[in-house]
């Protein structure tokens, strides 16, 4: 069996045993991915996010070599267009059937080393590292916790090289929603709003656009529908809009950061910008495509910033821990 056949076969599942999903989920051979340090995706990227910040962001240098959370838009799996779910994800990391409704929750990544634009060969490795489930009998919630590394080189050639970029990326798997039986019958949702408890040292506002988020599904070869297909957010997943994707918030978070870092470092003339080491964030509730979003940074300590974004409601969606260090 091919591999794409092999992930495919979950598509035609009726049932995953909860015991052995970690098992299973663990176990599966996930395939090495290539790519080359090109700047071409990089270059596409900034001039999309900067530009959605409407021109009051500071400038800073994108040409020569990948900036912290830009490799999400490289290392696409090539997975076949007949192997997509229904729901446009591919099946590399789903737990099957019941579980088809997918959301971007989280991560962690650490920035070991640059990677320059000069053509090299990379490669990203990945495994299921983790599989939790959580809430009660009849609505589960399966975190799959996927830990990806890239480096330099064909695999051959890498083998015990340190990993430029160490990432573990969490996404979390739903049951399917019981379908409305008219689509006018999907409301806002209603949740409990939590505030930072900082008050933000430096912070943008901006309307993710219809285009923002088709250019981000795009880059990253993302052909998820709740990014994509109005209709099918709101009668099937019950959204009132596309959802923001939960890499985007990221990129949006590290993009303020890296702006606040390279004015700071300008301001203080013959020092080079801090480097973004660490980041670790975590998405707590949905952005939606042209509603106001704010994203905001505290800076707790000279090398550890806090930065989160804000809905319209001005609640806490994303928020995530970074860690700089002075540049080399």
């Amino acid at each position: 069996m091919t591999q794409w056949n092999q992930y495919a076969a979950c598509k035609g599942r009726h049932s995953s045993s909860l015991s052995h999903l970690k098992e299973e989920l663990t176990s599966r051979k996930l395939p090495p991915i290539f790519d080359r340090s090109s700047q071409t995706a990089s270059r596409l990227l900034y001039a999309t996010v900067h530009d959605a910040f409407g021109g009051s962001l500071h400038p800073f240098e994108a040409e020569h070599q990948l900036l912290p959370s830009y490799h999400l838009v490289y290392f696409p799996p090539d997975t076949k267009l007949s192997s997509l779910l229904p729901d446009g994800t591919d099946p590399l990391h789903s737990p099957g059937s019941p579980f088809h409704r997918r959301m971007w929750a989280g991560g962690e990544i650490s920035f070991n080393d640059t990677i320059l634009f000069k053509g090299d060969e990379l490669s990203c490795h990945e495994h299921i590292d983790d599989v939790e489930v959580k809430s009660k009998v009849g609505e589960e919630r399966v975190f799959v916790t996927i830990n990806r590394e890239i480096k330099y080189g064909t695999e051959k050639v890498q083998r015990g090289q340190r990993a430029a970029v160490v990432e573990n990326r969490k996404l979390v798997f739903m049951r399917d929603r019981p379908r409305p039986a008219d689509a006018l019958e999907v409301q806002p949702s209603k949740r409990d709003v939590v505030k930072s408890p900082h008050e933000a040292t430096l912070s943008r506002t901006l309307t993710p656009s219809l285009g923002l988020l088709f250019r981000f599904s795009a880059l990253t070869f993302n052909a998820h529908r709740i990014h994509l297909d109005q209709a099918y957010c709101r009668d099937v997943e019950g959204h009132r809009n596309l959802l923001v994707h939960g890499p985007l918030s990221l990129v949006l978070m590290l993009h303020l950061l890296q702006s606040c870092l390279t004015a700071g470092a300008q301001a203080r003339e013959g020092r080079k910008p801090d480097v973004i080491v660490h980041v670790e964030y975590r998405c707590l509730a949905p952005l939606y495509a042209e509603e106001e979003l704010k994203v905001c940074l505290w800076q707790k300590h000279p090398f550890v910033w806090v930065t989160w974004i804000e809905g319209p409601d001005g609640g806490l969606a994303v928020r995530g821990t970074v860690t700089t260090a002075p540049a080399e």
